[in-house]
C-alpha cells in the first residue's frame, strides 16, 4: 500500500462503517420485543356527558334508573348541568387539586331545576339523584379496555352513583 493510496482506503472504510451503522439486521429487528398495548386514556371529567346507571339514595338502598336515566355533564366553566328523571336540572361544580388525574375532589353547589311535575317513580328518581349531588366529595373516571369509560361519585358514606360515558354521535 502506498502512501497515496492511505487516505482512500481510509474514506472507503469510514464510509462503509457509516453505512452498517445505520442499518439494523433483520435478525436484530425480530429479537425486539414488541411494545406493550398503549394503556387507554382517563377520560376527563368535564365536557363530557355522562349517564347514570347505578344511583344509591341516602340509606345506600339502589334506586332504578331505568328507563330513562339521569345524566350529567361539567363544563369547563365550572357548571354541571343534565337530566336528572323528569326535569333539566343546573348547579356549581367545583373540582379541586388532586395529584390523581383518575381520583378528584369534587363538590356541587345548589340544584336549579324546571318544575314539571312526572310519574311518582320519576320524581323520586329525580329526588334521589338530586340529594346525591349534594353529597358527593370525590369523583374517579376509568377508562375500560372493552366497554364504555366510567365515573364514580363518592360520598363520605360510599359509593352514590356510578356513570358511563355517553358515545360520541
Amino acid at each position: 500500500m502506498t502512501r497515496a493510496n492511505r487516505p482512500a482506503i481510509a474514506l472507503v472504510v469510514a464510509s462503509i462503517w457509516a453505512l452498517a451503522s445505520c442499518t439494523t439486521a433483520p435478525s436484530q429487528d425480530a429479537k425486539r420485543p414488541t411494545p406493550p398495548a398503549a394503556a387507554a386514556a382517563v377520560p376527563s371529567l368535564t365536557d363530557t356527558d355522562w349517564k347514570c346507571i347505578e344511583l344509591f339514595d341516602a340509606h345506600g338502598a339502589p334506586v332504578d334508573t331505568t328507563g330513562n336515566p339521569p345524566t350529567l355533564r361539567i363544563g369547563a366553566d365550572g357548571r354541571a348541568s343534565g337530566f336528572a328523571g323528569v326535569n333539566r336540572y343546573g348547579c356549581d361544580a367545583r373540582i379541586g387539586n388532586s395529584t390523581s388525574s383518575a381520583v378528584m375532589p369534587l363538590s356541587f353547589g345548589p340544584v336549579m331545576a324546571t318544575r314539571m311535575a312526572g310519574p311518582p317513580e320519576r320524581m323520586a328518581l329525580e329526588q334521589a339523584f338530586t340529594a346525591m349531588l349534594a353529597t358527593v366529595r370525590e369523583a374517579k373516571c376509568s377508562s375500560a379496555a372493552n366497554g364504555p369509560a366510567s365515573l364514580v361519585l363518592r360520598s363520605e358514606r360510599g359509593i352514590s352513583a356510578r356513570f358511563e360515558r355517553v358515545p360520541l354521535h
